[in-house]
C-alpha cells in the first residue's frame, strides 16, 4: 500500500493509494509521453524530408533528434555559429540532459519502486522540510553504499550543470526553428514550447516550407512598395503627391518582395478549414 502523508500541527493527514491506482496513473502518464513523442517526432521527420535533410529518420530517437532539428534550421546563425556547426554538439548535451537524470533517479529510487511493487509498504510523508520517503522494518537499500551514494552526488551536480546548458540549446533551437517555419508568432511559440508544448506546435507546421526572417519583416513592415513612408510618394513636384521617391512605379519591380505578398497560412489552418497551403520561400535567417 502506498500512503500520503501531510503533516500538520492538527495531526496527520493520511491519503491511502491502491497499487491499481499507482498503475493506473503510471499508464496514464506513459500515453501521454508517447503522444508528445510521436507528435515531436513526425514534426521534426516532415520538416527535414521537406528540406531534404539527409538521414531524416534520425528524429524519431531520442535525444538525437535534436541533430535533426538543428540540420533542419540548416545555415541561420546561432551567436555567430550556423545551426549545422553546432547540431552534433546541441544533440550531445540534450542526450546527456536527459540520460544523467534517468540514471540518477535509478540509482535513488530503484529499491523504492521494486520494494513496493513486491508488496511493500511505502509513506511519502510531507513535512515543512520537503517529502520524505518511509518504509516497512524489512526493507533493505542495496543501493545505499558509498561508492552508488558517491556517484549520485556527482550526477546530481553534472545534471544541474546540464540544466543550464539545456535552457540555451532548447530556447535558441526553438526560436531559430519557428522564426524559419512561423515567423508570425516565433516568440509565442517558442516560449510555449519552453513549457513543453514544442510535440505540438511542431507537428502543427511540419508542411510549412521555409521563409526567409529578414525579407519577412521587410515585406511586413515596409509592404510593397518599401519606401520610408510606407508609400510610393514624397511629395512632389511643386508639393504635388504623387512623384515617386525611387522613380516611376513603372520602372523596374513594382514589388520587390512579391515573392512574400501572402502572408505565410496559420499552422493550425488544416485543421480549421481542411486546408494546408505552403506558399513562403525557402531561406535562412540569423539568430543574433
Amino acid at each position: 500500500m502506498l500512503d500520503f502523508i501531510i503533516e500538520t500541527g492538527d495531526g496527520n493527514i493520511v491519503q491511502s493509494v491502491s497499487k491499481g491506482a499507482v498503475v493506473f496513473i503510471l499508464a496514464l502518464i506513459a500515453a501521454f509521453y508517447v503522444l508528445f513523442y510521436v507528435l515531436r517526432s513526425v514534426g521534426i521527420y516532415k520538416l527535414a524530408k521537406g528540406q531534404g535533410v539527409e538521414k531524416a529518420f534520425m528524429a524519431w530517437m531520442p535525444g538525437v533528434w535534436m541533430f535533426t532539428a538543428c540540420k533542419v534550421i540548416g545555415k541561420s546563425r546561432i551567436f555567430g555559429y550556423s545551426a549545422e556547426k553546432l547540431a552534433l554538439l546541441f544533440a550531445v548535451i540534450f542526450t546527456a540532459t536527459a540520460l544523467v537524470p534517468l540514471i540518477y533517479n535509478f540509482l535513488t529510487y530503484f529499491p523504492y519502486v521494486a520494494y513496493y511493487f513486491e508488496g511493500g509498504d511505502i509513506s511519502l510523508i510531507s513535512r515543512s522540510g520537503g517529502l520524505y520517503i518511509e518504509c516497512g522494518s524489512n526493507f533493505v537499500n542495496n543501493f545505499d553504499t558509498p561508492a552508488i551514494n558517491t556517484i549520485s552526488k556527482i550526477l546530481a551536480v553534472f545534471n544541474y550543470i546540464l540544466r543550464i546548458a539545456e535552457i540555451f540549446v532548447t530556447v535558441t533551437v526553438y526560436i531559430a526553428l519557428f522564426r524559419k517555419f512561423w515567423p508570425e508568432h516565433y516568440i509565442l511559440a517558442a516560449v510555449l514550447s519552453f513549457f513543453g508544448l514544442f510535440p505540438i506546435f511542431v507537428f502543427a507546421i511540419r508542411n510549412r516550407k521555409a521563409v526567409n526572417f529578414n525579407e519577412y519583416i521587410k515585406r511586413r513592415y515596409y509592404g510593397s512598395g518599401y519606401t520610408p513612408y510606407g508609400n510610393g510618394y514624397y511629395g512632389g513636384n511643386g508639393g504635388e503627391r504623387g512623384t515617386p521617391y525611387y522613380g516611376n512605379p513603372s520602372d523596374g519591380d513594382n514589388d520587390p518582395f512579391g515573392e512574400f505578398s501572402n502572408r505565410p497560412d496559420e499552422p493550425f489552418g488544416e485543421f480549421s478549414d481542411g486546408k494546408n497551403s505552403d506558399d513562403n520561400n525557402d531561406g535562412n535567417d540569423n539568430l543574433n
